[in-house]
């Protein structure tokens, strides 16, 4: 969908996320006792190399920030108390913090704001994959629902897990 749109980004963003994926980059590569020399040297890759792939996608990244926020905002899309909650949940879950000490942290910074749009974002995609139409390499169409973790498609629709209706009604007893 990228390549097909033309979307002015501001350069100062282009630059900013650039220089904090660069650092991100070098501080993991740090952690890991490895400088960006042998890092690029065992992937292949020149330093120029290196940066204009890491530029692409940093301008991919920010052009599909920028068609997502439009896409929430044509849809409407909103984010409720609970909703706000769960992400918080997941990404101190994510991070192996403490889900209260995360959100509390979240607040004091402001970067509650910053959540927000990417519960948003989150949303505006699955929109845009529930409305996607995924073709196989002869054109047919793939219904995304016969679709297996590995990549194949089963030839059938998988099967809703049966539920014992008996058992059901014990556990809502117990």
């Amino acid at each position: 969908m990228l390549e097909t749109m033309e979307i002015p980004l501001p350069e100062t963003i282009v630059t900013d996320e650039l220089n904090a994926r660069r650092q991100s980059i070098e501080q993991q590569l740090a952690q890991a006792g490895m400088t960006m020399e042998a890092y690029l040297e065992d992937e292949k890759q020149t330093v120029d190399e290196f940066e204009a792939d890491l530029e692409h996608r940093v301008r991919d990244a920010v052009g599909a920030q920028f068609v997502l926020d439009e896409i929430a905002k044509a849809e409407e899309i909103g984010v409720d108390q609970n909703e706000l909650s769960q992400h918080l949940v997941r990404r101190a879950q994510q991070s192996g913090q403490d889900p209260q000490e995360f959100a509390n942290h979240m607040f004091e910074h402001n970067h509650v704001p910053d959540l927000v749009q990417e519960i948003l974002r989150g949303k505006a995609l699955a929109i845009l994959v529930e409305s996607a139409v995924v073709t196989d390499a002869s054109g047919n169409p793939v219904e995304l629902k016969r679709l297996l973790p590995d990549g194949t498609i089963a030839d059938e629709e998988p099967e809703e897990p049966a539920t014992d209706s008996a058992e059901s009604e014990d556990d809502t007893h117990a």
